[in-house]
């Protein structure tokens, strides 16, 4: 036997797993949340970012467009069917394959980081205009990122070494 061959995980070679649960669990309720809150959660928690776009309030723009607030909160309730889908797939993949250390799986959750920087990214470049505050999904993002990235690289040895397992 290999001297590698017996050396025990790492906290996080077994339990990364939970890290990713915990990510796609957050993004279900986030989900959720916009589903039923629509175009409203611009009214609280997102108004930062609402200005920022918008140069408005959520408030002032249903009093002024009607139409528009309508169209904005179809597309938040739809990002938050996509953003609650993205999770129950991730808790899918977690539970399952990641959980028993499939490589693919691994490679699977690169999608949180990638993605996620994608999205803050975007949204940093169309949130130039003054407002106070940065907006709490480029502050959320930039977590998520971090606490991903970092999970995937404390977990990668236990992917990568030996053959591919899932085949």
């Amino acid at each position: 036997m290999a001297a590698q061959d017996t050396r025990r995980e790492t906290w996080f070679e077994r339990n990364g797993w939970t890290i990713f649960t915990g990510i796609g669990l957050v993004a279900v309720v986030f989900g959720l949340g916009d589903i039923l809150m629509g175009g409203s959660t611009f009214a609280t928690g997102e108004g930062v970012l609402f200005n920022r776009l918008t140069g408005t309030t959520w408030d002032a723009l249903q009093a002024a467009d009607p139409g528009a607030a309508n169209l904005i909160d179809y597309q938040v309730r739809a990002s938050g069917a996509y953003i609650s889908l993205f999770g129950i797939l991730t808790l899918a993949i977690c539970v399952t394959a990641l959980r028993r250390g499939e490589r693919w799986a691994w490679y699977a959750m690169w999608a949180w980081p990638l993605g996620v920087a994608l999205i803050v990214a975007v949204l940093w470049s169309a949130t130039q205009g003054p407002a106070n505050g940065i907006p709490v999904p480029i502050v959320s993002g930039s977590i998520t990122i971090v606490i991903s990235i970092a999970t995937l690289a404390l977990s990668a040895r236990k992917y990568l070494r030996g053959p591919i397992r899932g085949k």
